[in-house]
């Protein structure tokens, strides 16, 4: 159940550090163990995972080992039979031919030997005595060998007479030197009467090594370790081994049955060094394993402490709301309460409606039903359902009188999902103090225009007299004093010199009067118009105007001043159609040529306008002191001076650029300025051809007034 800021941290003892670092230990325990149980099962996963590849890869081992082994069994069992076959030819010739002579002899040896060059030597033993070899040149110690009396391969002979059968015997010393394999098969003689008698054996020396090759045995041995041996028939155990060591015995071979005419053979292999502890690519399967597990791990870390991070910050959140000054409430999509504070239930009545799970309309009709509101007093239902209709925009403010006289601010705001996050604030005070400053700002203006007044009307005086007593030569007084001075030549030499001095002093004093009274009267009108803007009362005569005679009237004007300090004045103009209040836009002309002109001393004045777009820009540029970057954004503020020095060089309020500005923007444009110190300024007033602010009639004619 979801509880409001108030219920879910009552049970929180407030400032219980050492419970907090408690809870915070256990929290840190738990995501340690739960941490270490992933990481458990991760590598057991791991493990297991690595178990089965290592089965599967050794599978295909000793199926690689079986494939291969059953290649080498064909092979050999080809070559032996090859052997074989063509011995058995050899001795059944023999056989047909017992007084067979030396030399016929030699030449079915070296047919032999040319077919196989494994073979060293063959020797025929009649009566188990060797009594023909070849070659003969090494093995002349073989001549004469009676096998009866050769323990060492008198059983094997014998076992081939007893049996009929070929036989493998080896590898064994031999007296020629090194290593070798002998086969043997008995010959037999056919009587008559078709009996048949034994009548000697032939023996075939082989070269084991070059046996070995001409099997195939090296190319195997590279990749596996081989061994074929004969078994004993009783124990089945090895009983000879032909080829390899019995190392590869204890290696736990793959075998398999050589079948030869003579018997079975037993033929094993494993690969090279025994069958592999590990698969080869385990490292870096493991490498990678190990990375993923550290991943998972990481991001599990990571998500835990986004979790607690969650859980910090929604404490945080939920402790700061419930110590704001102002109630906050949060409903769901079905409007039900969801959260709210302590706050948030005072300034609903404390009614006992405001609950988790609580309706909206129920909140809100039990204050009705208290009367806590009293602009809903006998409307109720209807009052509710103007209030309930602020939930379906997004911008639900409104304000409400409570019972008690105060004032509150009700700010509803809609989510995306449909829930209703809203906030009640307390504006007694402000509104008050809104009042009042309104009150304060109005009599402020009140008491501009009436300064305004009470100085303009004296100082229209003083303008109007100063003017009159500079011109004083044409007053009717002054002529007059001129006629009488002229009726009497005695003194006229001596007194209309002295007039004409006085006249002139006069005149002088009277043009620095008017200066000093104009440039007052223009500080009072920008004081005015600052008021005005400030308490946006300043009002805007919109009509269809002319940029052409907007510039025309400003140059004319201010053309004797700019030339009166040495100064060039450069115009370059256009007509442009545009909407706007002809007097304000002059004004701000007027405004930035003064500036111009006040700050250069040498050079030229420059103004333009020009189309771009849809706007009207007028450019006035100069060629005098630059403004300071520092100081470039700020002279747009109202009484922001770049010289603020007691003994400034240059005059004025601070306000004229300020009410430029605010001008230009009240059409809709802008004011701005670029400038570098020592080379000029170029301020950009501009303009766009159909303000913001759409005009009120229809016809361009008739002027429409914007408050600004």
């Amino acid at each position: 159940m979801v509880l409001s800021v108030a219920q879910a941290f009552s049970a929180i003892p407030p400032n219980d550090g050492s419970k907090l670092k408690r809870e915070r230990s256990i929290r840190l325990m738990k995501r340690g163990l739960l941490l270490t149980a992933v990481a458990t099962f991760l590598f057991i996963f791991a493990f297991r995972i690595e178990q089965l590849s290592y089965d599967k890869y050794l599978r295909d081992v000793e199926l690689d080992t079986t494939l291969s082994l059953i290649e080498m069994r064909e092979h050999v069992a080809g070559k032996i039979f090859s052997h074989l076959l063509d011995m058995n030819e050899l001795a059944v010739y023999v056989g047909q031919n017992t007084e067979i002579n030396e030399t016929q002899f030699n030449i079915k040896a070296v047919d032999y030997i040319l077919k196989y060059p494994s073979v060293r030597a063959v020797a025929l033993a009649p009566d188990l005595k060797v009594t023909m070899i070849f070659p003969r040149h090494g093995n002349e110690g073989a001549i004469g060998l009676d096998y009866r009396k050769n323990e060492q391969q008198f059983g094997r002979v014998k076992e081939a007479m007893d049996t009929g059968n070929a036989l493998i015997t080896g590898p064994v010393d031999l007296m020629q030197g090194g290593r070798g394999l002998i086969l043997r098969k008995p010959i037999v003689t056919q009587e008559r009467g078709g009996l048949t008698s034994q009548w000697g054996i032939l023996s075939i020396v082989l070269d084991y090594e070059r046996f070995l090759a001409a099997m195939g045995v090296p190319e195997f041995d590279e990749t596996y370790d081989l061994a074929i041996y004969e078994t004993d028939p009783e124990t089945g155990k090895p009983s000879e081994i032909l080829i390899g060591t019995p190392e590869v015995l204890g290696s736990d071979p793959m075998t398999l049955d050589l079948n030869l005419p003579f018997g079975t053979w037993k033929i094993a292999a494993s690969p090279n060094g025994g069958w592999p502890v590990s698969r080869p690519a385990a490292p870096e399967d493991w490498a990678i394993r190990i990375s993923f597990i550290l991943i998972c791990l990481g991001a599990l870390s990571y998500v835990l402490a986004l979790i607690e991070r969650q859980r910090i910050a929604e404490r945080q959140l939920s402790v700061g709301i419930e110590a704001l000054d102002h109630g906050f409430v949060m409903f769901d999509p079905d409007r039900r309460l969801v959260a709210f504070n302590k706050k948030y239930k005072e300034l609903a009545g404390g009614s006992g409606m405001v609950r988790i799970g609580a309706r909206y309309e129920d909140i809100v009709k039990a204050n009705l039903k208290k009367g806590l509101i009293p602009d809903a007093v006998g409307r109720e239902e209807e009052w509710y359902e103007e209030w309930s209709r602020r939930l379906d925009f997004k911008a639900a403010d409104k304000e409400q009188v409570l019972a008690d006289g105060s004032l509150i601010r009700a700010y509803d705001r809609p989510m995306a999902d449909g829930s209703v996050v809203g906030l009640r604030i307390d504006i007694t005070d402000l509104k008050k103090a809104q009042i009042a400053a309104e009150a304060a700002n109005k009599a402020k203006t009140d008491f501009m225009g009436v300064l305004s007044h009470e100085l303009r009307t004296p100082l229209t005086v003083i303008l109007g007299n100063a003017q009159l007593a500079k011109n004083m030569r044409n007053m009717p007084a002054y002529r007059k004093l001129v006629s009488e001075i002229d009726s009497h030549p005695e003194v006229r030499d001596q007194v209309l010199p002295k007039l004409d001095a006085m006249s002139g002093q006069v005149t002088k004093m009277m043009e620095a009067l008017e200066r000093s009274g104009n440039h007052l009267l223009t500080l009072i009108s920008e004081i005015l118009d600052f008021a005005k803007i400030d308490s946006g009362t300043l009002t805007m005569e919109m009509a269809k105007v002319d940029s052409q005679s907007i510039i025309d009237t400003v140059i004319d004007q201010m053309r004797p001043l700019v030339e009166s300090k040495g100064l060039k004045l450069d115009v370059s103009s256009a007509s442009f159609a545009l909407r706007g209040d002809q007097k304000r836009l002059q004004q701000v002309l007027i405004n930035l040529i003064g500036n111009a002109t006040k700050f250069t001393d040498s050079g030229t004045i420059s103004v333009s306008v020009r189309e771009e777009d849809d706007t009207i820009t007028f450019d006035v540029a100069d060629t005098g002191i630059g403004i300071p970057e520092e100081h470039l954004n700020k002279v747009f503020e109202a009484f922001h001076q770049v010289d603020s020095t007691s003994g400034r060089k240059y005059g004025g309020t601070g306000l004229g650029l300020a009410i430029s500005r605010d001008i230009a923007r009240a059409h809709g444009g802008e004011l701005t300025a670029v400038s570098e110190p020592g080379k000029g300024s170029v301020f950009t007033l501009r303009l766009p051809k159909s303000p913001l602010l759409a005009p009120r009639h229809d016809s361009d004619d008739c002027p429409d007034s914007m408050v600004a």
